[in-house]
C-alpha cells in the first residue's frame, strides 16, 4: 500500500451508474513456505494450517528495504506461506514492474520460492502495460482503492492525514463506486485494504459504512469472484463489513500490509476475525488454476 505518484487525465470516471457497472457481467479487460505442520493443509492449494487457522499472508510487498531473501526466512520462522508483491502499472510512475519483461524478471526472481507470487495493480489503467498472457502467469493480482480520483480524475490521496473530503456523503458515494470500479473491471482475485477512511473519517466508520454501501459492495465482490482482503495493518474492513460478505459467501485473504521487517507477516487481525467470524479454510482465497484466472474467464 505504498503510494506512488500517479497520473490521470481529466475526465470523471464515474458517468456510470452502481446498477450499470454491476450489470457489466464478465467483460474483457483489455484486447511454501513448505509446511513443517502435519495438520490438514486447504484441499485446493498448499499452504499452513495451525490450530485450525490459515497461515497465509498475501500482502507483503518487496522493496522499501524488505528483499526477496529476507521475506522467506521470515516466513520460514513464522511457518507462515507468504505472496510477495510488486507494485505495478504503466511507465514513467516509478513501478517496479511496468511491462512483460519486467513481469517475467520479477517471476523469475521468485523460481523455486515457497511463496505465491503476485503484482498490485496501480492506476485504472495498469492493465494496459501487460499482455493478458503475461498477467495469466501470476498466480494472483490484486488492487486497493487508495487512488480514489477526484472530479478530474486526480487521485485524493486519501492516505495522506491531512485530507479533508469536502462533502463526506459525496466522497463515500464516489468511494463505493470506486471500490466496485476495481472489483468489476479490473483482472484481480483480491481487493485489499477494502474500505479504510482518511484519518479524519475513521471515528465515523461504523455510521458511514451504511447497510446499504457494504452489500452493494459484497455483491460485486461475490458477483465476480473477488477476494476480500482482512488487512490487519488498517483493520479494515469491520466486523460487521465481513459478517455479511461471509453470509454471502464472499472468499477472505489475509494481508498484513506492514512495509517494514518488525511486522512483516503480522496478520494479527486477519486471525482475530478468522475465530470470531467461525470461518474454515475452505472460505480462504487460493490461487485460481491456470486457466481460470480472472484474466482469462472475463
Amino acid at each position: 500500500m505504498h503510494r506512488r505518484s500517479f497520473d490521470r487525465t481529466a475526465g470523471d470516471p464515474y458517468d456510470v451508474s452502481r446498477r450499470q457497472i454491476l450489470a457489466m457481467g464478465a467483460l474483457p479487460v483489455f484486447s511454501l513456505i513448505a509446511s513443517t505442520f502435519t495438520e490438514a493443509s486447504n484441499a485446493e492449494c498448499d499452504f499452513p494450517v495451525r490450530d485450525g487457522i490459515p497461515r497465509l499472508d498475501y500482502h507483503v510487498h518487496i522493496g522499501d528495504g524488505i528483499t526477496v531473501e529476507q521475506a522467506v526466512r521470515v516466513a520460514g520462522e513464522r511457518g507462515t506461506k507468504f505472496g510477495l508483491l510488486q507494485h505495478a502499472g504503466t511507465k514513467g510512475h516509478g513501478y517496479a514492474v511496468s511491462d512483460d519483461a519486467e513481469l517475467s524478471d520479477w517471476l523469475r526472481s521468485l523460481d523455486g520460492l515457497p511463496v505465491f507470487k503476485g503484482i498490485e495493480g496501480e492506476g485504472v489503467d495498469w492493465m494496459s502495460a501487460f499482455s493478458k498472457k503475461a498477467i495469466a502467469t501470476l498466480d494472483y493480482v490484486q488492487a486497493d482503492p487508495f487512488a480514489v480520483p477526484d472530479k478530474s480524475g486526480a487521485p485524493m490521496q486519501i492516505w495522506r492525514p491531512e485530507f479533508r473530503p469536502a462533502d463526506v456523503q459525496e466522497f463515500m458515494d464516489r468511494y463505493v463506486d470506486y471500490h466496485l470500479l476495481l472489483i468489476t473491471t479490473h483482472p484481480i482475485d483480491i481487493l485489499a485494504v477494502p474500505t479504510v477512511l482518511p484519518d479524519v473519517l475513521r471515528p465515523d466508520y461504523e455510521r458511514l459504512w451504511t447497510g446499504q454501501r457494504i452489500r452493494t459492495i459484497v455483491d460485486a465482490l461475490l458477483k465476480f469472484s473477488v477476494a476480500l482482503e482482512i488487512d490487519s495493518r488498517f483493520r479494515v474492513p469491520s466486523f460487521r463489513f465481513l459478517e455479511v460478505a461471509k453470509s454471502a459467501g464472499v472468499k477472505f485473504a489475509f494481508g498484513s500490509n506492514y512495509q517494514n521487517a518488525v511486522r512483516l507477516g503480522d496478520i494479527s487481525y486477519g486471525i482475530e476475525m478468522f475465530k470470531r467470524l467461525r470461518l474454515s479454510s475452505n472460505q480462504m482465497f487460493c490461487p485460481a488454476a491456470p486457466g481460470r484466472k480472472p484474466i482469462e474467464r472475463r
